[in-house]
């Protein structure tokens, strides 16, 4: 496995909240504190209630595009890197994706047949 490719859950020590932002502001709401510090706990609260061992991060942008998340790569202020898989391709993807094409994030359990596209857990 790569050396640079940081997993993050569990384990992940939550930076102090920060408020919501009031309506028409400019601020998206998957940003660089949402994937370094909300989505960890989420998929390791997640990971608790479901008792699933392989979870499945997806990630779905604006363009139509679903990517199987199986750990950050790392943030910008303005991007985060995910390792990404693929059912189709044996070999890892490293996927630079702006926030404000984030549409939606959504955790569920891996199917047995499906776990190669499940977040790796830290041990």
């Amino acid at each position: 496995m790569p050396q640079r490719v940081i997993y993050l859950p569990p384990g992940v020590a939550a930076a102090p909240t920060q408020p919501v932002a009031a309506p028409g502001s400019s601020s998206v709401p998957f940003d660089r504190n949402f994937f370094e510090n909300v989505l960890p706990q989420s998929i390791q609260a997640f990971c608790k209630q479901a008792g699933c061992s392989v979870p499945m991060v997806e990630v779905m942008t604006v363009d139509g595009t679903t990517h199987y998340v199986n750990g950050i790569s790392g943030v910008s202020d303005s991007w985060v890197a995910l390792h990404t898989a693929e059912l189709e391709h044996d070999h890892p993807v490293q996927v630079f994706v702006p926030y404000t094409t984030v549409f939606r994030v959504g955790i569920h359990p891996a199917e047995h047949a499906r776990q190669k596209l499940g977040f790796i857990v830290g041990k």
